[in-house]
Order: C-alpha cells, then sequence, then structure tokens
C-alpha cells in the first residue's frame, strides 16, 4: 500500500488515475483541505480511495493508521501542513514529488536563487501599507521561518522527485549540501497524450496572437516581459494574459500596465477556462512567452510546443536549457525580434519537437517510471 499527501489540485485526478493503473487498489490519497471546506475544488470526489481531510485531526490520523502498513508515503508538493506530517512520522521509503514553489520558494530562494527582479512587485501588491524597507524585512524574516521549517521536512525524505527535469536535482543539492542523503527518481505529470485529447494530437496552432504566462503568479515576471515587448512593432496582434487563478491583486496590476501599453489589443483572461476551452485559447496563438525564473507552467509549454507555436523561456529558467538538451527547439526571451513575431516554425521543426514530445513525455514511459520508481 501507498500513501499519497497531496493538495487540492487539478493535476492530482490524472495522478490518482495512473498510479491506480499501474498499482491497483494499492493507493491512498489524502487531499489536504482547509478548515471548513466541505467540497475539494479540483480533486474529483468519485474516486473510492480518496479521503478529503484536514490535517492534524482525529479523522486524519485514523485515516492514516499504523504507518508502517505502507510500503512508501509520497508527498505531492512540500506544504506546510505536509512538513508537519513528516516531522510526527517516521518511515524509511519517503518521496518528495516536487512542483516547484515547494522547491523554488520554499527552499532555494532563501540561499539566492532569484525569482523575480525585486521583491518591490511584492510590496507593490501587498495588502501591508507599510514602507518598503519595513516590508523587505517583515518579507526576509518570514521567508527564513518558511525555509527552515521546509528544510526539516525535506530532510525527513529519502528521495526527491522532480516533475521531469533531472537538472532540479543538482541544483537542489548545489544550495543544500546537506540534503546529499536525497536520491533521485524520475517522475512528471503530464503524459502528453492525456493533456492533448484527440481534438488536439493532430493539430498545429493557425493563430497569430501573443500569449503572456498562465497565471496571476508574481513569479511569472509579467511586467518585464510586457516592458520588452513595447521595443517590437506588433501591429494588430492581440497580446492575450491568462490570469484568472493566482493573486489578485497582481492580476490587476499587470491588467493596469499591460492596458497602457498596448491598449485594445491587451486581453486578459479572468475566469478559470474549461480544458477544451483553453486548448483552444493556445490554438489562437503562434508565440508564447513565459517571464519565470524558475520551472513553471510545464503543461501550458508542453501544449505550446506540440501545437507548433515559438516558445520564449528566460534564461534563467532551468527549463530553457533542459528542453534544448533534449532536442526541442525553443527561444531565449533576448531572441524576440519583429522577425520572430511574424514568422512561424516550419514544419520540419514543429514535427521534429512533437516526435521528441512523444517519445519523453508518452503515458508509456509515464506509467513504466511509475512502475520502477514507486
Amino acid at each position: 500500500m501507498r500513501l499519497h499527501i497531496v493538495p487540492d489540485e487539478k493535476v492530482i485526478n490524472r495522478s490518482i488515475e495512473l498510479f491506480e493503473e499501474v498499482f491497483p487498489d494499492e493507493n491512498t490519497f489524502i487531499v489536504l483541505v482547509c478548515k471548513g471546506l466541505r467540497s475539494p475544488k479540483y480533486v474529483k470526489k468519485d474516486f473510492g480511495n480518496v479521503l478529503f481531510l484536514e490535517y492534524d485531526t482525529k479523522l486524519f490520523w485514523n485515516a492514516v493508521g499504523d504507518i508502517n502498513r505502507y510500503q512508501s508515503i509520497i508527498i505531492h508538493f512540500l506544504s506546510g501542513d505536509s512538513v508537519n506530517f513528516l516531522n510526527r512520522i517516521k518511515h524509511h521509503n519517503i518521496y518528495w514529488i516536487a512542483w516547484g514553489a515547494d522547491l523554488y520558494s520554499g527552499l532555494l530562494e532563501e540561499r539566492g536563487y532569484k525569482l523575480y527582479e525585486s521583491v518591490d512587485i511584492l510590496w507593490r501588491i501587498s495588502k501591508w501599507k507599510i514602507p518598503y524597507f519595513i516590508y523587505k524585512l517583515v518579507y526576509k524574516i518570514r521567508r527564513k521561518i518558511n525555509t527552515d521549517k521546509m528544510l526539516t521536512g525535506a530532510k525527513k525524505v529519502h528521495y526527491f522527485v522532480p516533475d521531469s527535469m533531472y537538472d532540479e536535482y543538482p541544483l537542489l543539492l548545489s544550495y543544500y549540501p546537506e540534503l546529499a542523503h536525497l536520491e533521485y527518481r524520475d517522475f512528471f505529470y503530464y503524459p502528453i497524450d492525456d493533456i492533448l485529447g484527440e481534438d488536439l494530437i493532430n493539430t498545429t496552432s493557425i493563430g497569430r496572437s501573443v500569449i503572456i504566462g498562465n497565471s496571476s503568479s508574481p513569479t511569472g515576471n509579467h511586467l518585464s516581459v510586457i516592458s520588452y515587448l513595447r521595443n517590437f512593432s506588433l501591429g494588430d496582434k492581440d497580446i492575450i494574459v491568462p490570469l484568472s487563478y493566482g493573486n489578485k491583486s497582481y492580476a490587476a496590476l499587470v491588467e493596469q500596465e499591460g492596458m497602457y501599453a498596448f491598449g485594445k489589443n491587451f486581453k486578459v483572461v479572468k475566469n478559470f477556462l474549461l480544458l477544451d476551452d483553453y486548448n483552444q485559447l493556445l490554438l489562437s496563438a503562434n508565440i508564447f512567452i513565459y517571464g519565470n525564473w524558475r520551472q513553471e507552467a510545464v503543461g501550458n509549454i508542453l501544449i505550446a510546443l506540440y501545437l507548433g507555436g515559438k516558445v520564449f523561456l528566460d534564461k534563467r529558467n532551468p527549463l530553457l536549457n533542459f528542453y534544448k538538451s533534449l532536442g526541442l527547439t525553443l527561444f531565449d526571451i533576448e531572441e524576440l525580434s519583429d522577425e520572430h513575431l511574424n514568422s512561424k516554425l516550419s514544419s520540419e521543426t514543429i514535427n521534429d519537437n512533437r516526435k521528441i514530445l512523444k517519445q519523453f513525455y508518452s503515458k508509456e514511459r509515464l506509467i513504466s517510471l511509475i512502475r520502477e520508481n514507486f
């Protein structure tokens, strides 16, 4: 039996199905929910082996039962509650599947990994109406406290499992040599067959819009991208920015700056879209720009590449070099030009990208990794 501690996020539905396909009736998923929450937002309730529980309640610990009955403990995203859980148990086989925020904001930022040009952006959208120098001090203190807690949880883990990108393993150890006991295991959340579906598997983007980012998270560095785009001749191209989830104050700031820069051509997506509708949005573009300095928006990037879009990532994002090492064709944001903005990838390049994605992110390969590593 395997115990999965998971957040209430969309990607978990796919994980439940895949782990059950590989290990039928050998998984228990506990979805950590907030106090008083009666119904999950994303994880489906029709799975028989899934429990929706508040951490550290009697119901939670009764559901966990004897910790030694589990072959492995799998933490999907290292949150505050999952760290508290790890610090309460002893087990010989614990996996941490890192999502991004837990790795970069939770650990790496404290030791010098930069996620933004400046924390000024966080101050601008903060509810705390305090001077900037005080905000910076409070931010550093709170980050230090959070990182110290995260590190206690990471030290209890035996296997570090980044989402598809091996490069994050040596990256983590370079900042935290005290975690050298961690062993690497391979895994990914996004089998290309599943996220595309039958409608898109043989489809190529025919649009000409520009899409920036995938959410209203400040780590998307939207303002830097907007500022950079003003250097180019965009004509009547629409600039589409999905801001349907994340920080609402940041979303408002991005919309304000974008409207000032591009006027009516700046289109904000504020409402959450179903997968089919979101995929149609992606089909309307051929330029995709992600200003993140860390691994983020993986599913969006993979779909954009598969559909034949030109994808631009920041050079500080480890995904750029990783994807290039796989042989995929994508670009550094600094390579943006009027020529790039007004041309498409060749059919040969699109087909090469698709071949690589189908091989590396195939459902068959993922099932094999689950069977071998968990």
